[in-house]
């Protein structure tokens, strides 16, 4: 007859399989079971509860587990049978509460096919480190798969499931393009790469083509997106962020790849559009500040307030695109110059430069001279102290003096350089954004609408409509200035602009606003 105390326990057999492959060697559930029943038998004990899983233990949280361990806590007295310590535990967390149950006597004993373990000081003190062995197989397991997969990839394998358009090949241990999927999938990223699609577009082009998932499903966007930024598709294994020839065959050819790339990431902006209207992103309505958009109707563009605020009557009012053109040549007319005056005036500033430049050369001269004289006696003093010839109070006076000098020498010296630099490489800037300014009439009027909207971005900022008509405008900086010069200068006055810098003239004078200095150019 069995004792009370040993009738009065919880007999419970846990049984746990992984899916992963750290468990291949380990019975299936169904052989656990069966075998901690006939350990059961021979003790002459009847089973209470079993718990069985099909989770791994590397981490805290198995439901089941959980589950055993609160029902142990419930009715305490318990003796656990287990195939072996590592299938209740391989994760620290897991190992001390089991421990701390046996400290609280909740769990008695715990049989394994091998051994048993009690609540005894020698037992608990194996029992852990046979699960610090378990953790330390998983630790050293993930270090193997990790070094296992890293020289994979560096090799240019591929190291888990295959990408979309691929297929496993588990024999050889590669992939390989997917017969039915890559062709579906070149001719995706072809249509992407004409910039006249969406990627959401392609979802619904690419369904009606037959691209399908393994389960026979739409492809959602977000896979179409990693489909065409996965460099494994034109032959790269990609890790870390290091990019690794791949031994697999690629889908498509590099040059298409990129194109693709720069498309996703902005730098080519070439997207659906249906019109490409030359002034529109310019324009502004002057009574509500919204947009200028465009229309094409019988043949022609029009302009009109897009009336984003929704109490404006500019919106039904149209302007037709040449409307447009004369209001912008109107507006470049206002900025021209004679050129022939620019080089004069450009001739007199580089002769000018050139008595400066003697000038500025001798200032230098003298300024290189000063600063070796000062050094020079920096170093003399220095040699005098050293010999014991000079007092330190005196010694700190005079080398304080000459830093100051140094200091102030070399200040000036640097300005000057400066300055003398600035004079010869703005000059040609200077002449430059004037020739810009007086041939951007002719050139808005006489080249094609891509380089007519060139024109446009280098010097128009916004101009503003109103009962279609031009209101304001705004050009780029110097060019707004230029338009504010009056057009009844004399050559004398707007000769001024050879000393860049502005000169006091009468009230009609035009000296050459700040912004056109070089300086500010």
């Amino acid at each position: 007859m069995k004792p009370l105390t040993i009738l009065a326990m919880k007999h419970i057999i846990y049984c746990r399989k992984s899916t992963e492959s750290e468990d291949r060697q380990v019975l299936s559930i169904e052989s656990q079971t069966n075998e901690m029943k006939r350990l059961a038998e021979r003790d002459g004990i009847v089973i209470d509860k079993i718990f069985t899983e099909s989770m791994s233990a590397k981490a805290p949280g198995r439901p089941i587990f959980k589950e055993m361990m609160s029902y142990v806590e419930k009715h305490g007295q318990c003796i656990l049978y287990v195939w072996k310590l590592d299938r209740l535990a391989r994760n620290a967390l897991d190992g001390g509460q089991l421990s701390w149950f046996m400290d609280r006597k909740l769990i008695v004993e715990i049989r394994t096919f091998e051994k048993s373990y009690h609540n005894i000081s020698d037992d608990k003190f194996f029992m852990t480190l046979d699960f610090g062995i378990a953790k330390k197989y998983v630790d050293d397991l993930s270090t193997n798969v990790k070094r296992g997969i890293r020289t994979k990839v560096e090799k240019g394998g591929w190291p888990t499931k295959a990408p979309f358009g691929y297929l496993n090949d588990k024999a050889n241990k590669i992939i390989y393009p997917d017969p039915v999927r890559s062709p579906l999938i070149v001719e995706m990223f072809n249509l992407y790469a004409t910039g006249e699609h969406s990627i959401k577009d392609l979802v619904n082009i690419m369904y009606d083509k037959g691209l399908r998932t393994l389960s026979g499903h739409k492809v959602h966007k977000s896979v179409l997106h990693r489909t065409l930024t996965n460099p494994v598709h034109c032959g790269f294994v990609v890790r870390e962020g290091k990019y690794f020839v791949g031994t697999h065959t690629a889908i498509v050819g590099q040059e298409l790849f990129d194109n693709v790339q720069n498309i996703i990431n902005g730098k080519n902006k070439s997207r659906k559009q249906t019109h490409n209207f030359l002034h529109r992103g310019f324009m502004n309505c002057h009574v509500c500040s919204c947009s200028l958009t465009a229309t094409t109707k019988k043949g022609h563009d029009y302009y009109y307030c897009t009336n984003g605020k929704g109490n404006c009557e500019q919106h039904k009012k149209y302007l037709r695109s040449e409307c447009v053109d004369n209001i912008v040549g109107n507006i470049f007319g206002g900025i021209e110059f004679d050129e022939e005056m620019i080089e004069i005036m450009y001739l007199a500033k580089k002769e000018e430069l050139g008595h400066d430049k003697t000038y500025t050369e001798t200032a230098l001269q003298n300024l290189i001279k000063q600063l070796t004289l000062a050094r020079e006696k920096q170093s003399k003093l220095v040699d005098t102290y050293l010999a014991g010839s000079v007092s330190e109070d005196l010694y700190n006076a005079k080398i304080q003096a000459l830093n100051n000098e140094v200091t102030a020498t070399e200040n000036q010296l640097k300005k000057l350089q400066q300055k003398h630099f600035n004079s010869e490489t703005t000059l040609e800037l200077t002449k430059n954004k004037f020739l810009t300014a007086s041939r951007a009439k002719k050139e808005f009027e006489e080249r094609d609408d891509l380089r007519k909207r060139n024109v446009l971005g280098n010097i128009l900022w916004n101009l503003t409509i109103e009962n279609k008509n031009l209101a304001s405008f705004k050009l780029k900086d110097p060019y707004q200035d230029m338009a504010e010069v009056s057009k009844n200068c004399s050559f004398v006055e707007l000769s001024g602009w050879r000393d860049l810098n502005p000169r006091p003239h009468a009230p009609h004078a035009c000296a050459i606003p700040t912004s056109l200095q070089p300086d500010n150019i």
